[in-house]
């Protein structure tokens, strides 16, 4: 994750606010509930940094009030294939995470073709891949 959060240094960008401990409980919780998977340990870290960015038509989604960051209105309101939690999309693509495979998968929005993989520990590829870096 490191290798992302040096590309995002310097440059402007809106994120969510502070990520409380509570409010992560509750969106797992919660996604759970809606019979997704839990959010990824990694990802989970990541939102310590940065609780849900935007960032020139990319967004990353977070455990927040933010109705463009939430994770859990986003994956009530966006079509998104099964067996994953939706993260984050640009005007393309799709974050998601399979939850059953265990990989974060960049997903065309038209058609939801994979068009790249990354496993658990290669948060920073899909990151990175989302927001064109």
């Amino acid at each position: 994750m490191n290798t992302f959060l040096d590309e995002i240094k310097g440059k402007k960008f809106a994120h969510g606010e502070k990520l409380e401990a509570e409010a992560l409980i509750i969106a797992q919780k919660v996604l759970h509930n809606m019979g997704l998977g839990m959010i990824p340990k990694s990802y989970a870290d990541f939102l310590h940094h940065y609780n849900g960015m935007k960032f020139d038509g990319s967004y990353l989604f977070g455990a927040t009030v933010d109705d463009d960051l939430d994770i859990i209105d986003k994956n009530e309101q966006m079509k998104k294939p099964e067996n994953t939690i939706l993260l984050g999309y640009n005007d393309f693509d799709l974050l998601c995470y399979d939850y059953t495979l265990g990989e974060y998968l960049i997903i065309d929005r038209n058609d939801f073709k994979v068009t790249d993989k990354y496993g658990d520990v290669e948060l920073d590829y899909a990151l990175s891949k989302i927001f064109n870096f």
